[in-house]
């Protein structure tokens, strides 16, 4: 599974919040749908200031439309400064309308192919690497049959 980025309209954000991007990214597998809308800002104190607010307005602009699914659904805040742990921890911990992330202490911006790799990380795991499975036969000895009867 891969997240492309997605042209849906979100003029809705971007009119109200001109000193922040705004992108769609979307997941190619139709049977586990993600959606993601990434929020762009050079200055942290923008995202502590209107997270709240922009979550809002996400929600009652796609409340009646079926764009989105109600299920995994993102919201992913991007930032070249850093935010205070104590607000990206209420952040990220704030359920109401999407998931919540952020990633911020980016040197500059990323651009769309950055984001999407770096989505992958976060949500689909793509960094991971899976250990071989050892094909060892242990003979395992339960002691157990001594302490029941019948056994």
């Amino acid at each position: 599974m891969k997240l492309l980025s997605d042209d849906i309209d979100l003029n809705f954000l971007c009119s109200q919040y001109q000193q922040m991007q705004f992108h769609m990214f979307r997941s190619d597998d139709h049977l586990s749908f993600i959606s993601c809308i990434v929020c762009l800002c050079d200055k942290s104190e923008d995202i502590v200031e209107h997270w709240q607010t922009i979550q809002n307005i996400v929600y009652v602009h796609n409340q009646p439309s079926k764009e989105l699914v109600a299920w995994n659904v993102y919201l992913v805040f991007v930032t070249t400064g850093r935010i205070p742990t104590w607000q990206k921890y209420e952040i990220e911990n704030n359920k109401f309308v999407a998931r919540k992330i952020v990633l911020d202490s980016f040197l500059e911006l990323p651009s769309i192919e950055q984001l999407g790799i770096e989505l992958e990380k976060q949500l689909l795991g793509s960094d991971l690497k899976l250990n071989e499975l050892v094909n060892e036969i242990v003979d395992l000895e339960l002691p157990l049959k001594e302490y029941f009867r019948g056994a």
